[in-house]
């Protein structure tokens, strides 16, 4: 059985990699079509994008790490605390620690620690992905 997604927003404007994680940046712009409507008078960055950032800045980093031929899946969101907003003009960075399952290589855990341009923390998110190598791990 074949699924196809629709292309998702580009959550992360540059990730950068180290021996500590990953490091990834997203600036949040007011002309962006999706704050418009959230919320109205008070636009602030939508807490399901932030997830998102984490989610892609991570499945870069396993990606370029684990070579071209794997696929890189979402397969948990463990916990999120949203602490602070992202306005327009904020920029957010990410700082990630990966960790691979010690029980299943397929599986790697994501921390990441989210602040704004001000240094304020303004999330808090746990993911865990799955790992597939191309079509021959269903």
């Amino acid at each position: 059985m074949s699924r196809s997604f629709a292309a998702p927003l580009d959550a992360v404007d540059e990730v950068r990699t180290s021996a500590d994680g990953i490091t990834a940046t997203k600036r949040i712009v007011a002309t962006d079509p999706y704050l418009a409507g959230h919320y109205p008078g008070f636009p602030i960055y939508p807490g399901v994008f932030t997830v998102e950032t984490v989610h892609q800045a991570a499945r870069r980093a396993v990606e370029a790490s684990r070579g071209p031929d794997v696929r890189v899946e979402l397969a948990a969101v463990r916990s999120v605390r949203f602490k602070a907003p992202l306005l327009p003009g904020d920029v957010l960075t990410v700082s990630c620690q990966l960790r691979d399952d010690p029980d299943d290589p397929r599986r790697v855990r994501v921390v990441a620690d989210c602040r704004r341009g001000d240094g304020a923390a303004s999330a808090k998110v746990t993911l865990e992905l799955r790992v597939r190598s191309g079509a021959t791990d269903a």
